[in-house]
């Protein structure tokens, strides 16, 4: 019995012996490569494995008991709240102290700097300038990184580096 498919660059009817099934040849009307299918009826059917579902279903008990868990322990558990404490935070009084970490003081400087707050930028470059060595320490190691920490990553670049060439300058 020959194998009939259609072409799939022309169109074309083309018709074969059973014996190319499965292999590559030339469609005679456009001499294009043609992948001649297996007729149907040879096919044998693939053999599934029986779906295992022991581990979805290990899955589902592990979640519900890790939900149990939880809601018990909120239950014995109650968070206490400041409320509930009956403790009160002192006021701040004046000004609310500036981050102590370098980092911190240097990021607040240029997102303050880039945002136009340059009174707050000359605050925070007051407390950078107390210690500079450890500011030249971060700056330099910033205008080494490739990608700088997450809340500097809006800052274009270049005026990143111009603004901590200038915090240097300054100090």
């Amino acid at each position: 019995m020959a194998i009939e498919f259609h072409c799939q660059h022309c169109g074309h009817l083309v018709r074969t012996a059973n014996e190319h099934a499965g292999k590559r040849g030339k469609c005679p009307h456009c001499h294009q490569s043609v992948y001649i299918p297996t007729p149907s009826d040879e096919l044998e059917p693939l053999r599934l494995a029986p779906v295992d579902d022991s581990e979805a279903r290990e899955r589902k008990r592990q979640e519900e008991e890790a939900r149990e868990v939880a809601r018990r322990l909120r239950e014995d558990h109650e968070v206490p709240t400041l409320e509930t404490l009956k403790v009160t935070l002192p006021e701040p009084e004046g000004d609310v102290r500036l981050p102590s970490d370098m980092e911190s003081l240097i990021t607040e400087y240029v997102m303050c700097m880039a945002e136009g707050k340059l009174g707050e930028a000359e605050e925070y470059a007051r407390e950078i300038h107390k210690d500079p060595e450890r500011a030249n320490e971060f700056i330099q190691r910033l205008t080494m990184d490739e990608l700088p920490p997450r809340r500097l990553a809006r800052v274009p670049r270049a005026v990143l580096l111009g603004l901590l060439k200038q915090l240097q300058k300054t100090g």
